[in-house]
C-alpha cells in the first residue's frame, strides 16, 4: 500500500478501539474519576511538577488580552496559572474527579475569569465554548476515538495559537501493562496511538505544526502499598477481587517501599509539543 493511500485517522480509531476494549467493551475508563486522585495529580503538579508547568507557560504566546481555550483542564494545573496572565480562559474537562478539584481549587482562589464546561471534547457542542480564541491547548488530553474530528473542532474556534501535548513512544506504563495485562484480563495490551499518527493525521489536513521532543519524568507518590492499589485499580481496571489481587502482587514486586511504607513511583517518558499558528488561517 502506498502510504499516501493510508486513512490516518482510521489508524487513530483502531488503535483506540483496541486500547480501550476489555472483555467486548470498548466504554472510556475514568482514570481520575475520584476527587482523591485528582487531588494527588494537582498537588503533584504543584510540588515535582511545579518546574514542568512554569517551562510550558514559557513556551504558549499569552497576553493580557488573550482569551483561552485549556482541552482536559484536569484540577487546573495549567488552567489557574494562566488566568492570572489573560483576559478569559475557558476550561473543558469531563473526569468527574478532576472537575470537582477544578471547581474547588477556583472558588477557594476566588478566580473570576475561568469559565467551567463538564464534558469531553467529543462530546462538546461548540456554540457552548464560543470561539475566536487567542490560544488552544490540550495538554496530554486528546485520548479520543476520532482525532481528526477533534482538531476539526480545535480549527473552528482558534484563531491564534495551538498547543497540542502527546506522547512520542511507548510509556512507561505501557511496558508495565503490558507485563500484567493477559493475567488480568486473558488479552494482549494494546497502547493508545501516539504522535506518529496524530502528525499524519494533521498533515493530511494540510496543517503542518512545528514539533520539539522532549523527556519528562513521572512521578506519584503513596502513603502504602494499599493507597496505591486503589489508586491504580481503574487504570489496570482490576474491578474483581481476582484482579485486586493480582494487581497488588504486581505493584508489590515493581514499586519499592520506603522504611515509612510509602512509596515514589517514578518512569521515565517521551512527550511532543506540536503547536502551529491560525491567526492567518
Amino acid at each position: 500500500m502506498n502510504i499516501r493511500d493510508i486513512d490516518w485517522n482510521e489508524v487513530w480509531k483502531e488503535q483506540m478501539r483496541l486500547y480501550n476494549e476489555i472483555d467486548g467493551s470498548s466504554e472510556k475508563v475514568d482514570i481520575w474519576g475520584t476527587k482523591e486522585s485528582a487531588r494527588r495529580y494537582w498537588e503533584m503538579s504543584r510540588n515535582k511538577g511545579a518546574a514542568r508547568v512554569e517551562q510550558t507557560l514559557k513556551e504558549i504566546e499569552l497576553t493580557p488580552d488573550s482569551r483561552v481555550l485549556d482541552i482536559g483542564a484536569g484540577p487546573g494545573a495549567l488552567a489557574i496559572p494562566i488566568s492570572e496572565r489573560v483576559r478569559e480562559v475557558v476550561a473543558v474537562e469531563p473526569s468527574e474527579g478532576m472537575f470537582s478539584v477544578l471547581e474547588e481549587n477556583i472558588d477557594s482562589m476566588n478566580i473570576d475569569n475561568i469559565r467551567c464546561i463538564h464534558k469531553g471534547w467529543e462530546e462538546i457542542d461548540l456554540e457552548e465554548v464560543g470561539d475566536d480564541f487567542d490560544v488552544v491547548i490540550a495538554s496530554y488530553s486528546l485520548s479520543v476515538p476520532d482525532i481528526r474530528q477533534a482538531f476539526e473542532k480545535i480549527q473552528a474556534v482558534s484563531s491564534g495559537h495551538v498547543y497540542v501535548y502527546w506522547f512520542a513512544g511507548e510509556t512507561s506504563w505501557d511496558d508495565q501493562y503490558s507485563a500484567i495485562w493477559p493475567a488480568l484480563h486473558n488479552q494482549e495490551y494494546h497502547s493508545s496511538p501516539k504522535c506518529n499518527i496524530m502528525y499524519n493525521v494533521l498533515y493530511d489536513m494540510g496543517i503542518y505544526p512545528n514539533m520539539n521532543v522532549f523527556p519528562l519524568e513521572r512521578s506519584m507518590t503513596f502513603s502504602s502499598l494499599e493507597d496505591a492499589v486503589k489508586h491504580y485499580i481503574p487504570h489496570y481496571r482490576a474491578y474483581t477481587p481476582e484482579k485486586l489481587q493480582i494487581l497488588r502482587e504486581y505493584l508489590e514486586t515493581i514499586l519499592p517501599q520506603n522504611e515509612d511504607g510509602s512509596i515514589l513511583h517514578l518512569g521515565e517518558t517521551t512527550r511532543v509539543r506540536m503547536w502551529w499558528d491560525n491567526s492567518k488561517k
